[in-house]
């Protein structure tokens, strides 16, 4: 059967995708850039889909419209929005072969080598109450405002760790909104001697930072240090929000709860990385908690273990957009190297110079990791009657049943509970589903090890719901 073929596919439109895209494009090689979202942009550059909108100021930097723009000009890329890759097979000879589903795509695509840039999503953390309608994850949250100019709520308390719940609380209390902000990770530890040098030089985040605390105090917002919410109380609304300072192993501290009202709760602990297409494909894979878990082992090229496949970004592991955009560029370079049979002298000193920035710029992001990454103690909030799979509603009582009755892996706690069978096939629970596995009170030494042990889904085709014409097509 005769496929269309490419030099190069890249898989995702974000800061990474398109920053591989237009290297490689420059390199003068055939790209394919295929998207789920209708416009390019990924979360951290997101376009509203329409004006007049709530667009959130990154979406109209001039540094992302041009990038916009310099991608939409290359005569040698063509762009799918709106189509996503559900499954990945080697092809003939050294060649991948990928089944799209999307308005204007064909139903395959042939590429000599593969780009994955397919990002993050938000990390889940269960707690009593967190699928009670009204609470909302930052990435959600996020999405509503750049897309559509919607406000969660009026009164919005956000709980979490890191730069994103910052973020997306500052631009909510600039919509107008009354803004609690709960940093689980305490003053004490955030402005320690390796905070203070992990920020050393790196300027534009410290003006990020003074604009986030300027829009809330702008806004009159709450703030406090090494707290998180344990529970929200409501039936078809969020009516009461449970408080509590946290320990240093991120637990909640026996007599602090406090009671709070809200209209409206984020959850923000950061993201996961989403690499299922790399591990459909079988690139090895490291596990580090502190990038978001199980993450492909790759070269200095971003060169996965499987030859012509790259990954970059988030998908690789959570660093952040300016890390994002200099592995991205690396990739599309060395794969149109490879397209091209450059030697590999002429393309390390085209490297160089983006392998340098990216050593510098990585430490931050490790830094952050190793920070902001929540710790055992958060989940262990969950009880009994806790759903952890919305899909198929299993609960933490289930799991725990399943385990007493033999399950020693993720997968057979799916074959005996149903978990991960939903519409999101485990995306969402997987994590979740394994920590409520764990034992009650496991040493912190060993916890990781213990997570790994458990495993996680297997991945299959499709790796998102079809309609059935697709999945004949393809």
């Amino acid at each position: 059967m005769n496929h269309l073929r490419v030099d190069i596919a890249v898989v995702g439109a974000g800061p990474a995708g398109l920053q591989a895209a237009l290297a490689a494009a420059e390199a003068r090689v055939r790209v394919a850039l295929i998207d789920r979202y209708p416009r390019p942009g990924g979360q951290y550059f997101r376009q509203p889909r329409s004006e007049p909108a709530l667009a959130s100021a990154v979406a109209r930097q001039p540094k992302a419209q041009a990038l916009f723009q310099r991608v939409h000009r290359a005569e040698n890329v063509v762009y799918w929005p709106e189509t996503g890759v559900w499954a990945a097979f080697p092809s003939d000879g050294d060649e991948w072969l990928l089944a799209l589903d999307g308005p204007d795509a064909p139903a395959r695509l042939v590429a000599r080598s593969l780009v994955l840039a397919t990002g993050a999503y938000d990390r889940p953390i269960a707690f009593p109450g967190w699928t009670t309608p009204g609470v909302y994850t930052a990435g959600a949250v996020q999405t509503l405002l750049k897309s559509e100019g919607v406000l969660p709520g009026r009164r919005v308390l956000f709980t979490g760790s890191g730069p994103l719940q910052w973020a997306v609380a500052a631009a909510v209390a600039d919509a107008g909104a009354e803004v609690i902000l709960l940093e689980a990770v305490s003053r004490a530890r955030l402005f320690s001697l390796s905070g203070l040098l992990a920020l050393w030089r790196q300027g534009e985040r410290l003006r990020e930072a003074r604009a986030y605390w300027r829009s809330l105090r702008r806004g009159a917002a709450e703030i406090r240090f090494g707290w998180a919410v344990v529970e929200v109380r409501g039936e078809a609304e969020v009516e009461e929000v449970i408080i509590a300072r946290l320990d240093d192993q991120w637990r909640p501290i026996a007599g602090t709860e406090a009671s709070w009202a809200a209209d409206a709760v984020v959850i923000g602990y950061g993201f996961l990385p989403e690499n299922r297409l790399a591990q459909l494909l079988g690139c090895a894979e490291d596990f580090a908690p502190h990038l978001g878990g199980y993450i492909p082992r790759r070269d200095e090229t971003m060169q996965c273990s499987l030859p012509g496949v790259y990954v970059v970004g988030d998908a690789a592991g959570i660093r952040g957009a300016d890390v994002a955009q200099l592995e991205g560029r690396i990739a599309g370079l060395a794969a149109a190297a490879r397209v091209q049979a450059r030697s590999a002298v002429s393309l390390q000193a085209a490297l160089r110079p983006y392998q340098i920035s990216l050593a510098q710029t990585r430490r931050f992001a490790h830094w952050l990791g190793r920070t902001f990454t929540p710790g055992p103690g958060l989940y262990r909030l969950a009880r009994d009657d806790t759903t952890l799979c919305r899909c198929e509603e299993v609960r933490l009582a289930d799991v725990r049943a399943a385990v007493a009755n033999g399950a020693g892996s993720l997968d057979e706690v799916k074959a005996m509970t149903r978990a991960g069978m939903g519409y999101c096939q485990g995306r969402i629970c997987g994590e979740i589903l394994v920590h409520g596995m764990m034992r009650s009170n496991p040493p912190t030494s060993t916890y990781w090890r213990e997570f790994q042990r458990l495993g996680r889904f297997r991945v299959r085709p499709p790796l998102f719901p079809l309609t059935l014409q697709s999945l004949a097509q393809g």
